[in-house]
């Protein structure tokens, strides 16, 4: 049986990419990124309640009361200075360019007793915590910071590590490949309007971590492969390397997924906001970058190699 010429058909694996990106980037333009109060800056309201709540409603409420958007969830919380007492905690986060007044948390309070919902005023596991602006936007830069630092020293580490594949081409496309995930990730938080925060961060390095570890299991298969088929093309030699670490990468990405996928359920049914969304990001970081990987990397290399070899002999 012939085996499926990943090389050859390399122009579909690069549309599929490009059309996923494309649809992405129209929403983008549509409905923007929201940021989190990590990053926009605003107030984190928790507020005690008495049985659960319907957090969407209060959400819709909130919105009209404050004219502002609010993003809320609820949470069941364990305290172990009272025999490990639980406590159900409504969080209200309002993003926006000034933190809430004294005045607009007052009626954040008023609002929801007014409508009926159990709040506990005087608990004295309420918090309200405030961002300003310009610390959030110093959080965002930091973050940003820290994903452009962890790709270059990728880039320098790649370079060095495989030169016999031109060092530096191979590194590329590996960055490349990596942006994909990155892209991939960022355009799933836009079409579900997902708050944009420090969670995302955290799992864009992961993801960086899991999806370049793949990428050089498939370049080091290259290598050695060049070593040993050199009386074969390097259309070939890759097509080889990709189907000889397949089956790794194919086991590697289901048992990480049973994992997470676990996790994005228990975070679910328990409502755990920050878990749920990390979780969720792992889950489709782990799907684009094995893609990536296996269709986008190497052979994004090889089209890189090919066509400067062209231009060589042209010469």
């Amino acid at each position: 049986m012939t085996k499926f010429d990943f090389v050859k058909n390399r122009k579909i694996f690069f549309t599929i990419s490009i059309v996923i990106l494309l649809v992405f980037l129209a929403l983008f333009f549509v409905n923007g990124v929201v940021l989190d109060i990590t990053f926009r800056g605003g107030t984190r309201m928790s507020l005690e309640c008495e049985q659960m709540v319907d957090a969407n409603l209060a959400g819709v409420l909130l919105e009209q009361t404050l004219n502002k958007k609010a993003s809320t969830s609820v949470m069941e919380t364990v305290s172990g200075s009272q025999g490990a007492t639980k406590s159900i905690m409504l969080r209200i986060d309002v993003a926006s360019d000034t933190p809430l007044t004294p005045s607009e948390e007052q009626l954040v309070k008023d609002t929801l007793v007014n409508e009926g919902f159990p709040v506990i005023l005087d608990s004295p596991n309420n918090e309200v915590a405030s961002i300003e602006p310009s610390i959030g936007r110093e959080t965002l830069r930091k973050g940003l910071l820290a994903v452009l630092i962890s790709s270059v020293l990728i880039l320098i580490y790649l370079a060095w590590r495989f030169s016999i594949m031109s060092g530096i081409s191979a590194a590329a496309c590996a960055i490349i490949a990596l942006l994909h995930d990155c892209a991939i990730m960022l355009g799933v938080y836009v079409a579900f309007r997902i708050p944009f925060n420090d969670v995302f961060i955290a799992a864009i390095l992961t993801i960086i971590g899991y999806s370049i570890n793949d990428t050089i299991i498939i370049y080091d298969r290259i290598r050695e492969n060049a070593n040993i088929m050199q009386k074969s093309d390097m259309a070939t030699i890759v097509n080889v390397s990709i189907w000889q670490t397949l089956s790794r990468t194919v086991n590697t990405t289901v048992t990480t997924l049973i994992a997470v996928v676990t996790l994005f359920i228990f975070a679910a049914v328990n409502n755990i906001t920050s878990i749920k969304d990390f979780s969720l990001s792992l889950i489709v970081g782990c799907i684009a970058g094995s893609y990536s990987s296996v269709f986008i990397a190497a052979n994004l290399w090889h089209w890189w190699r090919s066509t400067r070899m062209k231009s060589k002999t042209a010469r």
